[in-house]
């Protein structure tokens, strides 16, 4: 399945540009929305937290990994209980700003994951009370993101 590159300004139009009243829930890795595509299609977009002034590479580095692996393991894994991805948003864009007086471009970077839509409410709440646990060092043993993580 090719999945959809989907353009951020297209992503800021179906989630009424991030709204509030959008967001289904946050965590340290980024924010998940409701949005309705142009063919009335529900789906969750997961807008990842902005890189804008990383300094330190070695946390960038890490953030671009984690994307990469929470990517290509949801777009690798079919499972019943894994929400599927649809699409992805990396763009990245120079904007002036002022630094010590000077004027320069930063670099912007937008990341985001379309994801199936859940009716029925998130992952949590659906598989919340069922019996199996997932212990959090078999996830990161296989760098898997906190949302394979059944129960903890």
């Amino acid at each position: 399945m090719e999945l959809e590159e989907v353009p951020f300004k297209i992503l800021q139009e179906i989630t009424n540009d991030f709204s509030e009243e959008r967001k289904l829930g946050e965590g340290s890795f980024g924010d998940v929305y409701r949005a309705v595509t142009k063919n009335g299609e529900d789906i969750a977009v997961k807008k990842l937290k902005e890189m804008l002034f990383r300094n330190d590479p070695d946390q960038l580095r890490n953030d671009q990994e984690q994307f990469r692996n929470e990517f290509y393991s949801l777009r690798m894994l079919k499972h019943k209980n894994i929400v599927q991805v649809l699409g992805y948003c990396y763009e990245t864009k120079q904007i002036p700003m002022e630094l010590n007086g000077i004027k320069v471009l930063a670099e912007e970077t937008h990341r985001a994951l379309c994801l199936e839509y859940l009716h029925s409410g998130s992952l949590k709440k659906h598989l919340s009370g069922m019996p199996y646990v997932v212990p959090s060092s078999v996830c990161q043993e296989r760098k898997l993101s906190s949302i394979f993580v059944f129960h903890q």
